[in-house]
């Protein structure tokens, strides 16, 4: 019997345990599981190209993320991650079938909090968006984490599709480092307070920096072609020590997915 009084049961998610991380983000590397994504692959809907330039179709939201450019070991990485992108856009057609997100763009999201209508419906109908911050800074107060003086190291192996973006997927060496990020979302996503605005964890962490939003249906050979340059960069990236170097991570503000803005009351954790 159905009581209209009980609210929808949400099915729990959890992180996945260190070995079965890696091993999700290995498999998702191979030449064959590279095929079968592309032939999935779909138009995102998130930038469109009016002939000239690309605009951004809006999708506002908050997120707990790590820019790559807030740590200055991660230059290399950055500079390597541009030259993929060259390598998409000389070796991919449609050319006007991908966006190319802009490298202070790149980031890896550490804890998804709200986006789209939940954000909307959840902070901006309330008019909480002022009093968000804070909620998230009481949140960042509310666990400790133990201190390291070194940072989180993942290291990016190769080039992925998720069913609308190509990115760079990474593994953890050692399991400390891995432990350090879902030891944060743990505490994070514990909180009584953001748990009200239905903050919850909806996925579990997926190491990735988005590189590119496929904005045009592709057929079959243009999806061909694009698990076949996925998979010759791939060949090349494993032969490579690109590292993503990770210390803290903090809030950030979007109105579209290629611009993740930082204001001063926004709070920041080490991790």
């Amino acid at each position: 019997m159905n009581d209209n009084n009980t609210k929808p049961q949400i099915n729990e998610v959890t992180d996945l345990p260190f070995a079965d991380f890696n091993h999700r983000q290995k498999h998702e590397l191979t030449a064959q599981r590279i095929k079968e994504r592309t032939l999935e692959v779909k138009p995102a809907g998130n930038f469109v190209y009016n002939g000239y330039k690309w605009q951004p179709i809006e999708y506002e939201g908050f997120a707990i993320i790590s820019m790559v450019n807030e740590h200055e070991d991660n230059a290399p990485l950055t500079e390597r991650l541009i030259q993929i992108q060259e390598e998409l856009h000389d070796n991919l057609t449609p050319s006007y079938g991908f966006y190319q997100l802009p490298p202070e763009s790149f980031h890896q999201t550490i804890a998804n909090t709200l986006s789209a209508d939940r954000f909307k419906r959840n902070v901006l109908n309330k008019g909480l968006e002022s009093k968000y911050p804070d909620m998230v800074n009481q949140a960042f107060n509310s666990f400790e984490l133990e201190a390291f003086d070194y940072p989180i190291g993942m290291k990016m192996l190769g080039l992925s599709v998720f069913g609308t973006a190509i990115g760079a997927l990474g593994v953890f060496e050692n399991e400390e480092e891995y432990n350090r990020i879902i030891n944060f979302r743990a505490g994070f996503y514990s909180n009584p307070a953001l748990k009200e605005l239905d903050v919850r964890m909806t996925r579990p962490f997926i190491g990735h920096i988005t590189l590119a939003y496929v904005e045009h249906g592709l057929n079959k050979n243009q999806k061909d072609q694009l698990a076949t340059v996925l998979n010759e960069i791939n060949e090349t990236m494993a032969e490579e020590r690109n590292y993503f170097n990770i210390s803290n991570t903090g809030l950030r503000r979007y109105h579209h997915l290629a611009e993740f803005k930082k204001q001063p009351n926004y709070p920041s954790k080490a991790i």
